[in-house]
């Protein structure tokens, strides 16, 4: 497989994850580099080194040969991805509301600030929303915890199911969230981030 500079990679794979994420390539579509090439209008080699590593994060599923898809998910991988998510991600908000500097807790706070006035961009707030997730089990202070959510692929899960909901109803409910880390009440802070994916959860199923 041919290397590719860094930045042209980075390009490409962005555009593909887009169209992943906003539904563009419908799950269990079938997926031709010929297709993809024509719809993005790339004509050089990226596009099967890309789908390549899509496929390795397990958003694509088949290959090349035969032909790639988005991977479908079932109510069922749905409903036990979330319960890890809720399992995983009320367990780093506490300890991050312990744990994290004021500093950590601000840089949250400003991530939102642009859509305070309601996001407007859904893809745009998706990748807040995706960020802002890692960061907090990132920076929890547990490096196990992040191990595990790392390996549970829960980035790319995020990715399938996009977000389903108000944007503005998410956006309060981060709001809220970074508001009681601030006042640094874990169990409140806990109890937010549980109702929040248990929301995201029903959405979906």
């Amino acid at each position: 497989m041919v290397s590719l500079p860094e930045e042209i990679f980075q390009d490409t794979y962005g555009k593909v994850k887009k169209l992943i994420v906003t539904k563009k390539l419908v799950p269990g579509q079938l997926i031709t580099e010929h297709r993809l090439s024509h719809t993005l209008n790339i004509k050089d080699d990226t596009i099967p080194v890309v789908l390549l590593q899509l496929r390795q994060e397990s958003l694509l599923v088949g290959n090349l040969d035969s032909g790639l898809a988005v991977r479908e998910l079932c109510a069922q991988e749905i409903t036990e991805m979330f319960d890890c998510r809720i399992a995983i991600e009320t367990m780093a908000v506490k300890l991050f509301t312990n744990h994290a500097s004021q500093s950590k807790i601000d840089d949250l706070r400003n991530l939102l600030v642009p859509f305070e006035n309601g996001p407007k961009n859904g893809y745009v707030f998706y990748k807040i929303d995706r960020y802002f997730h890692e960061f907090i089990v990132k920076n929890c202070g547990n490096r196990a915890l992040y191990q595990l959510y790392k390996s549970a692929k829960i980035l790319p899960f995020m990715d399938l199911v996009g977000l389903n909901r108000p944007l503005h109803v998410i956006m309060q409910e981060h709001l809220d969230l970074v508001s009681s880390m601030h006042h640094r009440d874990e169990s409140k802070a806990s109890e937010i981030m549980r109702i929040h994916l248990e929301n995201a959860k029903k959405s979906h199923i």
